[in-house]
């Protein structure tokens, strides 16, 4: 049996705690309502007592002494009373109307056999119903020794009858009205809850592990923001929004891990190529030939441990692994490097803007050398001959900022946000030469520099392109 929804369970208890109030409103009114009437009643029998009326005596063998026609103010028809005399005789009338009729002998006997305690008494009386009755000695001028004064609960037990009638009446239809009102409440309020379940359930259908993954829309938020409903759609809609954003990273990262072993993939397959090309000119070719074969096999593997450094370093900054920091003194590391590259690229024009006096950054000296020959090395690699290359090194709002500049043709528009990212390249426009470039030098610069706390930035343009990187100051 399926459990019911959260409406259905609020719509019944709601349902069932205004019946039950409404049962006891309608006991408490009906007791209430019947114990006023009750005292109202006993009343009435007290003022009986005051009034001095005359009564046909009625003998042993059902006939009446004497026949008055009397009537007592403000009692109702049907009022009876019983008066034993001295001499042994009872004399009983049943007022109706201002008429004496006729009561029975078993009436007679039920209504003296209440006891003149001075209390209220209700009896049932053998074909008049029930009374209420009220015994009391007294002495008479006619000799009578006690008075029985019955007061009939027909009107009394009719209008509790139809204020029971009324009650339940009441309490139903206050019962299928708060059952009516409680579900359009509970269905408006619970909208949103279904909304979130729906969507939930839509998610935990969702395949999560690979491949691209269609989140479900955030869930409309209700109209009253600061309800515990709204309050927990918005976490909701909060933590669908971290789910989204984490698959689409994790989107991105497996494409990007799947460029990456492709592209790292064909860079060592054209070393692994030339060598065993060369390998094979070295085993059948003259002495000449096979110098320069094995010459060739030497280069190329060089080439290929060059790349295969280069993954290993960035595999060791992906995880964080710990750098040795120090002071370092960034213009000798500079001078070092543009010598380096100086030697390297004759063909090119350095140039330097250097400050009066050095200054120290935090970083690994090694590493930071590595950052400057790698940028230098791109200046040189993907510019022509006669370009002039600027470093500049200074201090920039408290961080230490090296700018290594060239007026070559540029980087392209459409690959300027993806150049610091693993074997992008511009080919065309930066004239690359496999031979001379594993594409991860800028990878490198970047990563090195995020683990010296510091970043690194690119602009460009035709003539002017400048890589910018900022260090902390020692």
């Amino acid at each position: 049996m399926a459990a019911a929804t959260l409406s259905a369970q609020l719509r019944r208890r709601v349902t069932v705690v205004v019946a039950i109030l409404a049962l006891m409103f309608s006991v408490g009114t009906i007791v209430s309502a019947r114990a006023i009437l009750h005292e109202q009643l006993d009343a009435r029998l007290d003022n009986a007592f005051i009034l001095q009326q005359r009564r046909r005596p009625y003998n042993a063998n059902g006939g009446n002494a004497h026949s008055y026609s009397i009537h007592i103010p403000g009692m109702p028809p049907g009022t009876i009373i019983v008066s034993d005399y001295a001499d042994g005789t009872v004399s009983a009338s049943r007022i109706g109307d201002g008429e004496i009729a006729e009561v029975s002998a078993d009436a007679v006997a039920a209504l003296e056999s209440v006891a003149a305690d001075g209390q209220k008494h209700t009896i049932d009386v053998p074909g008049l119903g029930q009374y209420r009755a009220y015994a009391q000695q007294a002495a008479h001028p006619d000799g009578v020794q006690s008075i029985v004064l019955a007061l009939p609960l027909a009107d009394l037990n009719t209008t509790t009858l139809r204020l029971t009638l009324l009650a339940a009446g009441l309490g139903i239809i206050a019962a299928v009205a708060a059952s009516v009102a409680t579900r359009a409440v509970s269905d408006r309020a619970t909208r949103p809850l279904r909304a979130l379940t729906s969507t939930a359930s839509a998610v935990s259908q969702l395949n999560l592990g690979r491949g691209e993954v269609m989140v479900p829309a955030a869930v409309p938020p209700p109209c009253q923001a600061s309800t515990e409903v709204a309050q927990l759609t918005d976490s909701f809609n909060r933590m669908l929004g971290n789910v989204k954003g984490a698959l689409g990273a994790r989107q991105a990262s497996e494409t990007k891990l799947r460029r990456f072993v492709a592209d790292a993939s064909h860079e060592l397959r054209n070393p692994l190529a030339a060598i065993r090309g060369y390998s094979e000119l070295a085993a059948r070719a003259n002495e000449q030939d096979a110098a320069f074969a094995l010459g060739r096999i030497d280069a190329e593997s060089r080439r290929m441990t060059k790349l295969v450094e280069d993954l290993l370093l960035l595999a060791r900054l992906d995880a964080d692994a710990p750098v040795e920091m120090g002071s370092v003194d960034i213009v000798a590391a500079v001078l070092n490097a543009v010598s380096d590259a100086r030697a390297a690229g004759a063909d090119h024009t350095w140039q330097l803007n250097l400050p009066a006096e050095g200054f120290e950054v935090r970083a690994n000296a090694d590493r930071l050398h590595q950052v400057i020959v790698n940028l230098l090395a791109n200046a040189r690699t993907h510019t022509p001959p006669g370009t002039t290359v600027t470093t500049t090194v200074g201090i920039r709002d408290g961080m230490a900022c090296l700018v290594v500049a060239d007026d070559g043709p540029g980087i392209p528009e459409e690959v300027l946000p993806n150049v610091f990212e693993r074997f992008s390249r511009a080919d065309k426009a930066r004239a690359h030469s496999e031979a001379k470039s594993t594409g991860l030098g800028l990878s490198i610069v970047d990563a090195v520099v995020s683990s010296f706390g510091g970043r690194a930035e690119v602009s460009s343009q035709p003539g002017a392109t400048a890589f910018t990187v900022w260090l902390p100051l020692a």
